[in-house]
């Protein structure tokens, strides 16, 4: 961890069946908050065995000169022109600045928070009643440097959209290889489920609950309908 870096983090659970849900984020470090573990388990308290559950975990290194306050914590969260909650997690970056400009958001109101944010907040006012590929398309413009991304909206009719993929700019200089390994991003079977998580969490830790592990590609990103009747079905696949 480069000094300055603080590893702030949050947690997002939604029991479909039951439109329960509950959205954790902290500013201070890991290792000085309340143990995500015991967030997991008040939340798993609440769940009955054939409920359709979404979980979404984030630990962002905060780097120097980035804002370091709760609604720059992921997952961040904005509402939609419609009244719908849209959450996101990030790894990678934004041009923010590009992004305000776009949607007409002041300059010194975006300073104020990360490029997470302030992308939320404009997918948020872009898309209606669902997200399109269109929609993440468009986003994707904005890219930085790249754009791991899990997207959930919820609140709609019984049912959350999730989309959950991996893109990255790719560069012809001697830090390719590192650039790839570092947001390569799986997709995994783990017992009632699926998982998607970076390769921090399955080249290094290997947990021993993941089963059998897939890389998407570059530009793959994946859209998963999950219905309050424990129905969890990928609607599309893309490939931008």
């Amino acid at each position: 961890m480069r000094r300055g870096m603080r590893m702030v983090g949050g947690v997002l659970f939604v029991n479909v069946a039951s439109s329960f849900a509950v959205h954790h984020r902290s500013v201070r470090a890991i290792f000085m908050d309340n143990p995500p573990i015991n967030v997991i388990r008040g939340f798993l308290s609440n769940v009955n065995n054939d409920d359709a559950v979404l979980m979404m975990m984030h630990a962002r290194a905060a780097s120097t000169g980035t804002p370091k306050n709760i609604f720059s914590t992921h997952p961040v969260r904005a509402v939609t022109r419609d009244g719908l909650e849209l959450y996101m997690i990030h790894n990678g970056s934004f041009y923010r600045d590009d992004i305000a400009r776009e949607v007409g958001i002041d300059k010194d109101y975006a300073a104020r928070f990360n490029d997470t944010y302030i992308a939320n907040l404009a997918l948020a006012n872009r898309i209606k009643g669902d997200i399109a590929k269109d929609d993440l398309a468009w986003l994707l413009k904005f890219v930085r440097t790249g754009a791991n991304l899990g997207i959930a909206l919820v609140g709609g009719d019984g049912y959350i959209t999730l989309i959950v993929g991996s893109y990255y700019k790719v560069l012809d200089d001697d830090k390719r290889e590192a650039r790839e390994a570092y947001y390569r991003l799986y997709q995994c079977e783990v017992p009632g489920g699926v998982l998607y998580a970076s390769s921090t969490v399955i080249d290094f830790y290997r947990p021993g609950f993941v089963g059998n592990c897939r890389a998407l590609g570059n530009g793959e990103y994946h859209k998963y309908r999950v219905s309050a009747d424990g129905d969890v079905r990928m609607v599309d696949a893309w490939k931008i």
